[in-house]
């Protein structure tokens, strides 16, 4: 691994990585995995520091050469306020992720540089080396996705405060998807195409974890059934528990999901997205049956687990009759837990640049890009009816008596306890409303 000889200034380099989210919330989170990565493929002679402002408060003075930040669309301003400050006290302060990626224009008015896509592959190093002689540009990139081979161990040790996560181990076997929803930057990311990781070297870092609970945090595991299926298989000796963001299709597969229960899968994440068959095709996601979901989920169930899904409503097929429409809907296939959110425009998806061109987005107040406030003009309805029945959608799924009866009707008594963690957990129950923009 390359390393780097000291610093322009006599001595070992600072770099400080921050998760930028404007106030911490107590055990609310998963361990982040991304600053980890950058820590793992930083060369040596750097001396690296983390923190996570979703679990921890961000030092009112942070004494490092650069700062390299992380952060959501919705955390934007925050992050360009705080960059604005440590530059004002002379810090270099560098931007990445999938913000940054996606409008790297704008957020490069707010830094002194720029690292769009991933950090592996040449161009963290490049950024640091350039930065140690004193010459750093303004952007950096890898000239294609890098290879998920022989990637370094990421630093979880530098998370100084574990106590303060749910008690989850991240791990990572792939990267991309192998499909192209209008609504998703993932290609923005991690560019077009689907990658894996050696099924040995996902093992191993499953082996290693410190959690018997796996989160993989990878946008579709099952993108590819075949290398799903020998990483599942490989996985069983562990006796670990695990958690997994996938697609509807998985559950058409019997050997995928047979493995899957083998190696001890407890819960999925799958995008429904919505229950009107013209919506999810004006989002790239045709191939989601509806007539197909209640299988999907019986199948799921049968096999002891638990499902969550996600869903977009305000859709531009989307009528007054979408509300009553989902609530039946989720209640017939028997969803155990759902995510509902509003369009969320995410800038550099086709949805935003199509909204954008319509002259449909209300507003680019970063901090509103939530799924929970409204940002999009709908086509077939006011926005105060959008919202309103936004909200009686979530009341109504989650109303304590309409759960228990999910609940029992799973027919999974030994996964009732993600029943309570999802309801508990669930921050759309605790919306502050903002009003209409």
């Amino acid at each position: 691994m390359e390393r780097l000889g000291p610093a322009r200034y006599g001595r070992r380099m600072r770099v400080h990585l921050l998760d930028v989210a404007p106030r911490p919330g107590f055990k609310q989170h998963i361990p982040t995995l991304t600053l980890p990565r950058v820590a793992g493929c930083t060369p040596a002679g750097v001396d690296v520091a983390i923190t996570d402002g979703r679990v921890e408060p961000i030092p009112s003075r942070i004494e490092a050469d650069l700062v390299g930040m992380t952060f959501n669309c919705n955390n934007a301003p925050h992050a360009y306020r705080l960059a604005r400050d440590l530059r004002d006290r002379g810090v270099t302060v560098i931007a990445g992720g999938t913000h940054a990626t996606a409008i790297p224009d704008e957020v490069l008015e707010h830094f002194d540089a720029l690292l769009t896509g991933e950090a592996e592959g040449g161009a963290w190093a490049e950024l640091l080396g350039d930065f140690a002689a004193g010459r750093m540009k303004e952007r950096y990139s890898n000239p294609g996705p890098p290879s998920l081979a022989g990637l370094r161990p990421p630093r979880l040790d530098l998370l100084s405060r574990r106590h303060w996560y749910i008690d989850f181990a991240p791990i990572e076997a792939t990267r991309g998807c192998t499909h192209d929803c209008s609504f998703c930057f993932n290609s923005t990311i991690h560019g077009a195409g689907f990658r894996t990781r050696p099924v040995e070297e996902v093992v191993e870092d499953a082996r290693r974890a410190r959690s018997r609970r796996l989160m993989f945090m990878d946008d579709n595991l099952c993108g590819k059934p075949g290398y799903a299926k020998e990483l599942l298989e490989a996985l069983i000796p562990l006796k670990k528990q695990l958690f997994f963001q996938t697609h509807m299709l998985m559950a058409a597969d019997d050997e995928l999901l047979r493995l899957a229960a083998l190696a001890g899968t407890r819960a999925v994440f799958v995008g429904i997205e919505s229950f009107h068959s013209d919506s999810l095709s004006s989002v790239n996601k045709g191939w989601n049956r509806i007539r197909d979901y209640r299988r999907y989920m019986d199948a799921f169930h049968a096999h002891d687990i638990f499902v969550s899904g996600g869903l977009i409503l305000g859709l531009d097929h989307d009528t007054p009759d979408i509300f009553d429409q989902t609530l039946a809907g989720l209640n017939a296939i028997g969803l155990d837990s759902a995510a509902i959110n509003l369009v969320i425009p995410y800038p550099g998806t086709d949805d935003f640049r199509r909204y954008d061109a319509e002259g449909r987005i209300l507003h680019r107040d970063w901090t509103r890009y939530d799924g929970e406030n409204l940002v999009v003009r709908p086509a077939l309805m006011s926005p105060e009816k959008l919202f309103e029945g936004y909200h009686h959608v979530i009341r109504e799924f989650y109303r304590p008596r309409s759960y228990l009866r999910r609940m029992r009707w799973s027919g999974m008594p030994s996964r009732w306890y993600l029943y309570a963690v999802a309801w508990l957990r669930e921050p759309r129950l605790r919306i502050v409303r903002r009003g209409l923009p």
